[in-house]
Formats: C-alpha cells, structure tokens, sequence
C-alpha cells in the first residue's frame, strides 16, 4: 500500500511516473529492461491497486539519478540504482 509510482493507461500505452529507489542491477550495462511496480487501479480495494509493467531501460523519460550502496557496500557497476520516471510511455502489453 506504500506503492507511489502511478501506471495510468492512455489509449495503448500506459504513463508512468514515479521514483524508484535501490533497484537492482539497474546499473549493469546488460541491463535492458525494468521491472516496475506502481498503481495502475487507484478505484480497486487497497491491497490490488498494484501492477507490475515492463520498461525499456533506454525509453525517453527514463532517468537514472545516481548508484546507491547498500550497508555502506558499493556494487558497482552492476549495483542498485535511484531512477525516476518521468512520463515514461509503454504499450499496454508490458504490464
């Protein structure tokens, strides 16, 4: 129930905007694509207001911030990372 990011369909895609914190592997250069959760089902009962969606790691409005550590530990360059997404676009079928 803490999810913020939203997922709100617009004809065939899906608008995503949102942060997402600590996600792994993201900054992996083999990294091709995001797994992002968010609500997409603000009228649903409260604990199935969720989705999970697919996201092109390179699509327009993708933002990777900056790598976390974790416990003080760096993983770099394949760690975890701050993104914000930012009127991201996906066709309806990623989610």
């Amino acid at each position: 129930t803490n999810i913020a990011s939203s997922i709100i369909r617009e004809g065939s895609t899906y608008i995503i905007n949102g942060r997402k914190w600590w996600t792994s592997g993201a900054m992996d250069p083999r990294c091709k694509v995001l797994i992002v959760m968010g609500k997409s089902g603000q009228k649903a009962a409260l604990h199935k207001q969720q989705s999970m969606i697919l996201v092109e790691r390179d699509a327009p409005g993708v933002h990777i911030v900056r790598p976390l550590t974790v416990f003080g530990f760096d993983d770099a360059p394949h760690g975890h990372a701050e993104i914000v997404f930012e009127n991201v676009r996906v066709p309806t079928d990623n989610l």
